[in-house]
């Protein structure tokens, strides 16, 4: 009876233990859907102030991660895809500005509408920037100030150098075109070591304040605005660098990541005063390719590492041990098991079967 009852708790705190540990266990590194109930595919990610994801779909539906939980944001978009989402996203979603194909959502008070399609766009200190095929529209009292015109302005990027801070605005076919923020209706062209007619996708600032153009030729970068380009090789300088985000730096590196038509990649970069140099060459991430059926427009930092868009959403990062839950089945099973092998409820049995003297 005693050996009875020591393997039953034995079975039961082993139960007790796999159940707990089920979802606690490490798996590793790896990519999984975390997808909104979209329609369309999604055009646009971004990352809100306050730690929530923001996706625009190809049917103009938004829909905002918070807590675990999708959920679509209330505004009606005409069905437009949404194309730029502002960098500075606080408060209602569903009432900043929102770029689409039909053209600017929610412009700023006062403003006239725009109905061009909008590629992107960039609050600052003296107003709203946007982006478009035709060129640039800046805020200003009473209207918008076109500049760049007849430049498709594919993307923008805000930068800090010299005390001063600057805009660039990267081109298909006219490389890299930069301007003071105070003084947004000069600007200038920064393309001094790109490629010709380069088509310029996506930025990144680095820790020390250089900046990283992704190319249709692979990534460059330049000490200061007007300074020449630079190459950064990683290892993809054939490849269309369709997206960048860069974690801070850590332990001397910095993290960059790159979305490019064939996934998802990463590479750390060493910067010193010399310049900046990848460690090794970029890495792709597991599970990500051409699997994935799109490139890799569109990647903003998550609690377990990052979000990318791809067709779908998609998260990479630090995640439990796949399958977990059989784990915890297990317990559970042993938890029974051991349960039946208790002693006391036989003896309970035998007693109450024992008749009266």
């Amino acid at each position: 009876m005693n050996a009875n009852r020591t393997t039953a708790l034995i079975l039961v705190a082993a139960g007790l233990l796999l159940l707990v540990a089920g979802p606690l266990l490490p798996g590793g590194e790896r990519v999984i859907v975390n997808d909104p109930p979209r329609t369309g595919h999604v055009t646009d990610l971004a990352r809100a102030d306050d730690g929530s994801i923001l996706a625009g779909t190809q049917d103009g539906e938004l829909w905002r991660l918070a807590d675990g939980e999708w959920a679509k944001v209330d505004i009606d978009l005409g069905g437009q895809p949404v194309t730029a989402l502002a960098a500075d996203l606080s408060g209602d979603p569903s009432e900043g500005p929102i770029g689409t194909a039909g053209g600017l959502v929610n412009a700023p008070t006062n403003m006239p509408p725009i109905e061009q399609r909008i590629s992107d766009e960039q609050p600052t200190a003296f107003g709203l920037v946007v982006a478009t095929g035709e060129g640039l529209l800046v805020q200003q009292k009473g209207g918008w100030s076109p500049q760049l015109q007849g430049r498709h302005v594919y993307r923008l990027e805000p930068q800090r150098a010299a005390d001063a801070a600057y805009l660039h605005a990267g081109t298909v076919n006219a490389g890299v075109f930069t301007a003071a923020t105070a003084d947004l209706a000069s600007w200038a062209e920064n393309s001094d070591g790109l490629p010709a007619e380069g088509h310029v996708f996506s930025f990144a600032v680095t820790a020390g304040n250089r900046l990283i153009a992704g190319t249709s030729q692979g990534l460059y970068w330049q000490d200061a605005p007007q300074q020449p380009w630079q190459q950064l090789r990683v290892g993809l300088e054939r490849s269309r660098m369709l997206s960048l985000h860069l974690d801070d730096e850590r332990k001397g590196l910095q993290r960059l990541w790159i979305g490019s038509d064939d996934g998802l990649f990463r590479a750390d970069l060493l910067e010193s005063d010399d310049g900046l140099a990848a460690e090794v060459y970029a890495e792709p991430v597991s599970g990500a390719g051409p699997d994935l059926g799109f490139g890799v427009s569109w990647i903003v930092p998550s609690d377990a590492g990052v979000m990318f868009s791809a067709g779908g959403v998609y998260e990479f990062g630090n995640f439990g041990l796949t399958g977990w839950y059989w784990v915890s089945l297990l317990g559970v099973l042993l938890i029974v098991l051991g349960g039946r092998l208790l002693p006391g409820r036989d003896e309970l049995a035998a007693a109450g079967s024992t008749p009266a003297h």
